[in-house]
């Protein structure tokens, strides 16, 4: 998905009784999403679910004129100090680990405001805004407490590196936690909050790694897409299909034994008995070069008005890394079937009611019934 800015603020302010403050004073949490695109969430109409997400905006205040820059470290500048990155140093590129940048120390950042406020100050997160100097460190900068990580990109899983050396730091002193990042973030800012001085209000700044690169989530939590629907068309096969089919048996997964006319007269039988809204065809020895390609495919038919989408299609030896042959499908332009051009029909996902609108395949046309069943949908005819 491509997006104007990669980079959005969510602030949560929540509102407690101080006991012993002359007036109230409210704790303040600024949570940071990093590479999370505007539309990128369910509420804007992203096949993703973000409900805590989404709540904070039906519940608090949306900000309509908000911008920021489309990478971490100018937007962190930004957020910490009030001014354009463009003065500080910091805006056509992120601190990484080989530079020795970063914000001057002279500039005033927001948790020194706070703590001049009479604020307990932590910080759980990606930091970015430089580390080749304690003076450029989170400590250094008005926060009481730090638990996170300097750079970006170190991963959501242990050993939590960059470029080859730890990255995970409770003020200032290496950590080994074990756990999904995310998780332990949260889990910190929670003990954290708990543990802290009652009588004082707080300031907590969590700015998250998700959902920047490397993409990566905890195996419960991943897409499996519980709404795939598999039909398998057997031409009452003799071998141990079946059996291996029974073997891997679940409750969206169909089978029709019975014997056929041919290729495309068993396509048809799957295609009528389908139920989905989108269909592909699989033959026995196919398979998706990439985990991703349902989740692509599931974000271009978000634009309804879409019928089909086709790709490239590579021939392996058996192995997907040993590929023989590649075909490169290229985009389709008028008449382009009339020089016997084609997409390669196993990377073709179909809207059902193009099936029901303009038929199926033909079984007369033989060998050709795929390329004529292209035509008579691309074409509309």
């Amino acid at each position: 998905m491509n997006t104007t800015f990669k980079l959005f603020l969510i602030g949560l302010l929540t509102v407690c009784a101080i006991a012993n403050a002359e007036e109230k004073r409210p704790n303040v949490i600024i949570f940071l999403v990093d590479d999370l695109g505007w539309a990128d969430i369910s509420l804007r109409g992203a096949p993703i679910d973000t409900p805590a997400i989404d709540s904070l905006f039906s519940e608090g205040l949306t900000l309509d004129r908000f911008y920021t820059t489309p990478i971490c470290s100018p937007t962190r500048a930004a957020l910490m100090t009030g001014r354009d990155p463009l003065r500080l140093g910091i805006s056509y590129s992120v601190v990484m680990p080989w530079m020795n940048n970063g914000v001057h120390p002279d500039e005033h950042f927001m948790p020194e405001s706070f703590k001049a406020a009479g604020y307990q100050t932590a910080m759980v997160g990606k930091w970015h805004l430089g580390h080749s100097q304690e003076i450029f460190h989170p400590n250094a900068r008005g926060f009481d407490d730090f638990y996170g990580h300097m750079h970006t990109e170190v991963g959501y899983f242990p050993p939590f590196a960059k470029q080859g050396g730890i990255d995970f730091q409770r003020n200032g002193k290496t950590i080994s936690d074990e756990g999904y990042e995310t998780f332990l973030l949260a889990d910190e800012a929670s003990r954290w909050i708990k543990a802290r001085d009652k009588d004082k209000p707080f300031f907590l700044y969590m700015p998250f790694i998700a959902p920047h690169t490397p993409l990566e989530a905890p195996d419960d939590l991943v897409q499996k897409y519980k709404n795939l629907e598999h039909i398998i068309i057997d031409n009452v096969s003799e071998d141990k299909t079946l059996e291996i089919i029974n073997n891997n048996s679940h409750s969206n997964l169909k089978i029709l034994h019975e014997k056929d006319k041919g290729t495309y007269d068993a396509l048809n039988k799957g295609i009528k008995k389908a139920s989905g809204d989108i269909i592909s065809i699989l033959h026995s020895d196919d398979f998706y070069y990439s985990d991703d390609t349902l989740e692509n495919v599931v974000n271009f038919f978000c634009d309804e008005d879409l019928e089909g989408v086709y790709g490239d299609l590579i021939y392996v030896d058996g192995i997907k890394d040993h590929p023989i042959r590649y075909w490169k499908s290229n985009t389709y332009k008028n008449g382009l079937f009339n020089k016997g051009w084609a997409p390669p029909h196993p990377s073709l996902f179909l809207k059902r009611s193009l099936f029901e609108n303009y038929g199926y395949f033909n079984i007369e046309q033989g060998n050709s019934a795929d390329f004529e069943l292209m035509r008579r949908f691309i074409e509309k005819k």
